[in-house]
């Protein structure tokens, strides 16, 4: 589900075969606003300009950029602040729809801010909903829930001067349903489950658009999926298909469920259906120019025929998903002809039309599906010729997604700590530094001899100094990326949810209370730390604290821990490079305690040496050889990454410090030389 909010429908265009069915989506008829611009002037003028752009700014960022200045200049020169806030806006719609999400973070919150000073309660619920689809593209789940729960909703449903609800019923219904996705993909889909189910309900009584309903249909039956509930989800999806089949998008959109239908029932063992929704979903989908949905069916049914032992049958469905990849990958596009973008084929363009590097990244994701199982078909024939074409074809798919996908974590890296706006600062700051010494390096040249040789000199040093921060730059971000993964570990962060979902249920709110607000601290401060190099020790310690408590109610009675520390440390001013030490103790109470059969002891220590902060890490557990071990019977492929993540960080680190930053694991000993556990030390210098 696409977070995009409604303002204008155009009724009579969605009564037509091929209408525009985007329902949650700003847009007006282009042809009518180009006829009228020629006549006017002033703030008319201005409106139309910005009413273009929005329109054109899932399909031609060119234009719109070009409609939005106008806009934006004309509206300067009057001093229309509306005009300029509506002009932000459609910034920060063409560089959403390009995928530049820190820009269109940027140009989001500069209408936002002009907004609230008009008090335009209205428009300013809508740039927050704006902000939460931001959020939840560059994924950054969780703020997107925080704004679209604390902020726009609750703007919505408030009242104006006059006592009116800002938001209307379906802006209401439809915030809380675009919530939904999150939620989903955050684990809770019984909670999604239930918004949609009450949306369903509002649509039917409030009249809600056929295909609206019948998209959510389709959503309700994909939440009983995800929650286990296999037949409650087949009896959605057979309410979907018997919904009216009033257009193309109808038509489109039973079957593709047909398709997902034809999934189920080959997971739960109904062959003959599964080949009967199959063949009927790729027959008509292929047919009509749905790209997408008909490879999606073929490249399923080869996997159905091949699991049959239907070799022949396999090799044809998945040669007719080749070739449907092929027209994808030729055209750019989901889809035969231009106009079929504007139905409703897979559920979530009634929302929102799909991005340019969305549709880009998929089409390459899909291809390294396709590719790989031909090239494994060929392979198991003893077949090498179409063996060897289709793993080279799968080794570049495979390339080009990984440099679509990296490109895209980066962007989505960037706009989780807003650095874009400073990095637009740097760089134009070099810019600057550039021309000035080329304009110095000119003006020697003319005077000739050595000066100009010596202007070359510090040219070209200045150069290799700026490429080797930039160097270390785009590194340091590399780590806070790692970093951040490797602290945010999902199994920690879905069982402390379980944890304080345990203690509402069992009516304990004093220990959810406490439990939430160290859990929403810590979190706070990984966010917070995972940007910088250095943080204050009393921060540190309070993280380490956060963490040991958390996992402590979440393996009761497994381990006891202390934390130390020297009263010679002055803790406000003492810094250190944070989150050191949670990898060392997350391991110790995984690896090390949780194997011991006995109840373990983790000791947090910080003193003074030397002019030199010793961090040290102690556990009493089993120890890593054993731990290794246990490791490898359980989990084969497992690699931990704590080790390595943080040599990296402190040799990065080391690059800019005359006294080095060290670390140093000790197995631990007994007296008859058996495990006692591992102690791991970090030298900083003061």
């Amino acid at each position: 589900m696409k977070f995009k909010l409604i303002i204008v429908a155009m009724v009579f265009l969605l009564q037509t075969v091929n209408a525009r069915v985007f329902i949650a989506i700003e847009w007006y008829p282009v042809d009518s606003l180009l006829q009228v611009l020629p006549s006017q002037q002033g703030i008319e003028r201005i409106q139309t300009l910005n009413r273009l752009a929005v329109s054109l700014s899932f399909e031609d960022a060119e234009k719109s950029t070009h409609y939005a200045d106008q806009a934006m200049m004309q509206a300067k020169q009057m001093n229309y602040t509306e005009g300029i806030a509506m002009a932000y806006s459609n910034y920060g719609f063409i560089q959403f729809y390009e995928g530049n999400y820190p820009d269109a973070l940027n140009f989001f919150y500069e209408a936002l801010h002009i907004y609230e000073d008009l008090g335009n309660l209205r428009k300013v619920a809508d740039m927050y909903m704006e902000l939460a689809t931001i959020h939840f593209y560059a994924n950054n789940i969780e703020k997107a829930i925080e704004i679209g729960e604390n902020m726009s909703i609750p703007g919505y449903r408030a009242k104006d001067g006059a006592g009116n609800t800002v938001g209307g019923f379906h802006d209401t219904v439809r915030s809380f349903s675009k919530l939904g996705l999150p939620y989903r993909m955050t684990g809770r889909s019984d909670t999604a489950l239930i918004i949609y189910q009450r949306y369903l309900e509002a649509g039917r009584k409030h009249g809600f658009d056929l295909i609206d309903l019948l998209v959510h249909e389709a959503i309700v039956a994909s939440c009983f999926m995800e929650t286990g509930n296999v037949d409650s989800a087949v009896y959605y999806f057979w309410k979907a298909l018997a919904y009216p089949e009033v257009n193309q998008s109808v038509h489109a959109l039973k079957h593709e469920y047909k398709r997902r239908l034809a999934s189920i029932y080959t997971m739960y063992g109904e062959p003959d259906s599964a080949l009967y929704y199959y063949r009927q979903a790729y027959q008509w989908l292929e047919h009509h120019g749905y790209l997408r949905s008909a490879f999606l069916s073929a490249w399923e049914l080869g996997g159905f025929y091949a699991k049959r032992g239907q070799q022949q049958e396999s090799e044809k469905s998945w040669l007719q998903a080749a070739k449907l990849l092929e027209e994808m990958l030729g055209k750019d596009s989901f889809y035969r002809y231009d106009s079929l973008k504007y139905t409703v084929s897979f559920g979530t363009e009634l929302f929102f039309p799909f991005s340019k590097k969305f549709v880009q990244e998929y089409i390459y994701r899909y291809a390294t599906w396709v590719y790989r199982d031909l090239h494994q078909f060929y392979q198991d024939k003893d077949d090498l010729r179409p063996a060897m074409y289709y793993l080279q074809a799968y080794t570049a798919a495979k390339d080009t997604l990984d440099r679509l996908t990296r490109n895209r974590e980066a962007i989505e890296i960037q706009t989780r700590f807003e650095t874009k706006r400073k990095d637009a600062e740097i760089l134009a700051l070099g810019e600057a530094n550039e021309l000035k010494e080329f304009r110095l390096m000119r003006f020697t040249w003319f005077i000739g001899g050595l000066g100009g040789l010596a202007i070359l000199i510090v040219f070209i040093a200045v150069v290799l100094h700026r490429q080797n921060q930039l160097k270390n730059s785009r590194l340091n971000l590399i780590m806070q990326q790692r970093l951040l993964r490797s602290q945010l570990n999902p199994h920690f962060l879905f069982n402390s949810l379980a944890s304080i979902q345990n203690f509402i249920i069992k009516e304990k709110p004093s220990l959810a209370s406490d439990y939430l607000g160290r859990f929403s601290k810590l979190m706070r401060q990984i966010l917070n730390s995972s940007a910088v190099e250095y943080v204050p020790l009393e921060e540190e310690i309070s993280s380490i604290e956060n963490y040991l408590a958390l996992q402590k109610v979440r393996y009761r009675d497994m381990f006891d821990y202390t934390l130390e520390v020297d009263e010679e440390i002055d803790t406000e001013t003492a810094r250190i490079p944070p989150m050191l030490a949670q990898p060392f103790i997350e391991n110790a109470i995984e690896h090390g305690i949780l194997h011991k059969g006995s109840k373990g002891n983790i000791t947090v220590s910080f003193e003074l040496h030397n002019n030199r902060l010793l961090f040290v890490v102690e556990d009493d557990g089993i120890g890593r050889e054993k731990a290794r071990e246990l490791l490898k019977q359980h989990y084969k492929d497992h690699k931990s990454m704590a080790t390595d993540i943080t040599r990296e960080r402190i040799a990065i680190l080391n690059r800019k410090l005359k006294h080095k930053i060290t670390m140093e694991i000790i197995d631990l000993k007994d007296e008859q030389g058996e495990a006692r556990g591992t102690k791991v030390v970090f030298g900083v210098p003061v």
